[in-house]
Parts: C-alpha cells; sequence; structure tokens
C-alpha cells in the first residue's frame, strides 16, 4: 500500500474515532440528568426520592432482613398515606407523607 493510501486510511480512521467520541460523550452527558419529583397536596410537599427512602427504613425498621429487590409504593394524598410493597410481597403496609 502506498504511503499516500495509509495515510488516509489513518486520517480517516482518526476523524471516525473523534465522531464516535463526541457522540459516545453526549449520550454520556444526556444520562448525568437529574430527576426530582414531588408530590403536592393540600400545602404539603413530599420529594419521592424522599418517600423511597422512608419506606425502605420501614421495612428494615420491621426486622426485614431480605434484600430489597423492588419497591412498589401507592400513594394516597387525600389520606397522607402511602402504602408500599416490597419484593411482591403486600402486606397493607404504610407510611406517612
Amino acid at each position: 500500500m502506498p504511503a499516500k493510501k495509509k495515510v488516509e486510511a489513518a486520517v480517516a480512521e482518526v476523524k471516525e474515532a473523534k465522531t464516535t467520541k463526541k457522540t459516545t460523550t453526549k449520550a454520556a452527558k444526556a444520562k448525568e440528568a437529574t430527576v426530582k419529583v414531588e408530590i403536592q397536596f393540600d400545602g404539603k410537599n413530599t420529594a419521592v426520592n424522599d418517600l423511597v427512602e422512608a419506606v425502605k427504613a420501614a421495612y428494615t425498621a420491621e426486622g426485614n432482613t431480605d434484600a430489597i429487590e423492588s419497591v412498589e409504593i401507592y400513594v394516597q394524598p387525600q389520606n397522607g398515606v402511602a402504602f408500599y410493597v416490597v419484593n411482591g410481597k403486600s402486606e397493607g403496609k404504610c407510611v406517612s407523607l
């Protein structure tokens, strides 16, 4: 292969790598977005992240030692509570908002 073609191939490879890096960087930045969700009802605000942490704390405070694999939360703002199901086990447990 002549030297000129080798140089052209190398330049094309570098350009492609730069394009891939830019695309990957943009995708990585998109994944870094933060999300904040709050439930507002009757003059009260409850952050969803705080609610999830309260459910996890209540679950472990009940003496459960199983690892938490899934959490389902059902919010009833009119009653000021959120019922939760951990690892698919429904026991009618709730936390206050």
